[in-house]
């Protein structure tokens, strides 16, 4: 339980380290545009000295600060948001390199926010990830019973997430710990984890690519929120629903 804890608060401090650089890294390359777009023609903006002037805020359509927006939008839709795209698809070929270590975690404690009837909701709402879930998995009676397999795990995703979690696991999982219809297995099961940011217990074999590449991982979640906040708030300034 101590490593599993010590983890998740390296986690988290990590994290705040990373958003921190994320975001100096992504204002840095609006700033060099800044430079192109100085407005000499209207006077509402002019007279703010020039590194005061911000991204957000407000200019009249003859600013060329508006023109800076415009360009920054564009710059975080077509240029920036294809970089972390990439970048994503680089680490997340790196899974290839590691395998499933028959650990049976993820079949035993499969978890979600939310609870059985309301993930059948979603799938009838045409939810696919949903959908396919409540198809692989049903639920325990009470977080009792995964607390007995594995009280550790079941620890750290309690702490990890404020959500009151629900724990599920597949029926099809036998005895000797393995799957019993492994070559029909859903994607669902192939994929997992699809991401090294997903908690994994020290025992699974794709904990290394984790360990590895969480820290890309996390910078790279950070610019994905960092870029899709600056994107929305973009077009409400510069009146552009669509890029």
């Amino acid at each position: 339980m101590e490593e599993l804890q010590r983890d998740l608060n390296k986690t988290k401090e990590v994290y705040k380290t990373v958003f921190l650089q994320a975001r100096n890294a992504i204002d840095a390359q609006l700033e060099m545009l800044k430079k192109n777009y100085l407005c000499t023609n209207c006077t509402k903006n002019c007279s703010i000295e020039f590194s005061k002037i911000s991204l957000f805020q407000s200019f009249p359509e003859n600013c060329n600060y508006k023109n800076w927006q415009k360009a920054s939008l564009k710059k975080l839709c077509e240029q920036i948001s294809k970089d972390i795209y990439l970048k994503i698809q680089q680490m997340n070929s790196k899974r290839k390199n590691y395998e499933c270590a028959r650990c049976a975690s993820c079949c035993r404690m499969a978890s979600s926010e939310f609870t059985y009837e309301e993930l059948k909701e979603k799938a009838k709402n045409g939810d696919k990830f949903a959908k396919e879930f409540v198809e692989t998995f049903i639920p325990y009676e009470n977080n009792d019973i995964p607390r007995q397999i594995y009280p550790e795990y079941v620890a750290l995703l309690e702490d990890k997430f404020d959500e009151n979690i629900q724990f599920y696991h597949c029926p099809k999982l036998g005895k000797d710990g393995l799957c019993t219809d492994y070559e029909n297995r859903p994607s669902i099961c192939r994929s997992f984890p699809e991401n090294p940011l997903a908690a994994l217990p020290p025992k699974c074999g794709f904990r290394d690519w984790k360990d590895e590449t969480e820290v890309t991982a996390l910078l790279l979640h950070a610019m994905v929120e960092i870029v899709g906040f600056y994107i929305e708030h973009l077009k409400k300034l510069c009146n552009t629903p669509k890029i």
